[in-house]
């Protein structure tokens, strides 16, 4: 009988999807796309802890919060902090392998905030720094995580830097993803109509992010590659 053995990788867009699949494109990654939205995260990672993966890994882009991270870093964490049913701090995921194979490259290992909602000011980045330890915030990383633990699977999040801390997010830039993970232009281009007093800054600031997404996208595009495979190898996968 054919292994059906594979990892199972949740990614919140679907450009994060096409840096997996470019990076490395094999039948042994199975990639999801949520619209950065965690329970659909948890969702898509239960279907493939039910389907047979050996790991879970979250991918994509994130939000700085440790002010020392620029756009285009890469970081990697096997826990995931959020707030719980009750209101308290909740640690996800921790001690997995799979951190052994990262040690052993260049991205910075720190602890992860998943978030159900975007963290768009400074002040909030700058609260979660600080009371969390946590230096990089995205908003699927904590639902993986949670079908991974609830599975005894590895899990592991890679993320790339792609808003620094010291930025607010311009308001154009809100809900600008579709459920589909694509961007809906119309959205952003409609806020920024919106509110014409302000949509110099608001191109401006949107230009500014348009280029460290970039730069995030291009870090993952030439580093996964490498990563990938190691991680592939280490579960007797390549």
């Amino acid at each position: 009988m054919a292994r059906t053995d594979f990892i199972g990788v949740v990614c919140g867009l679907k450009s994060e999807a096409s840096a997996v699949k470019f990076a490395c494109d094999t039948e042994r990654l199975k990639v999801g796309v949520t619209g950065a939205n965690a329970r659909k995260a948890e969702r898509i990672a239960t279907q493939f802890c039910e389907d047979g993966a050996v790991a879970i890994l979250s991918i994509g882009v994130s939000g700085g919060l440790d002010p020392g991270l620029r756009p285009g870093d890469l970081l990697y964490s096997d826990k995931v902090v959020c707030i719980g049913p009750d209101g308290a701090p909740e640690l996800l995921g921790g001690a997995s392998p799979l951190s052994n194979a990262l040690q052993e490259t260049d991205l910075i290992a720190g602890l992860i905030y998943g978030s159900d909602g975007i963290i768009a000011d400074i002040a909030e980045k700058e609260r979660l720094f600080r009371e969390h330890a946590a230096i990089a915030v995205d908003m699927e990383s904590h639902g993986a995580a949670q079908a991974a633990s609830a599975h005894g699977v590895p899990f592991i999040a890679i993320r790339a830097i792609a808003d620094p801390a010291e930025r607010t997010l311009p308001k154009a830039a809100l809900g600008a993803v579709k459920e589909d993970g694509s961007t809906d232009v119309l959205r952003v281009l409609t806020t920024v109509v919106k509110n014409l007093p302000s949509a110099p800054s608001q191109l401006a600031a949107l230009g500014k992010l348009g280029v460290d997404a970039r730069a995030a996208d291009q870090r993952m595009r030439l580093a996964l590659g490498p990563i990938l495979r190691s991680l592939l190898l280490r579960l007797d996968l390549g």
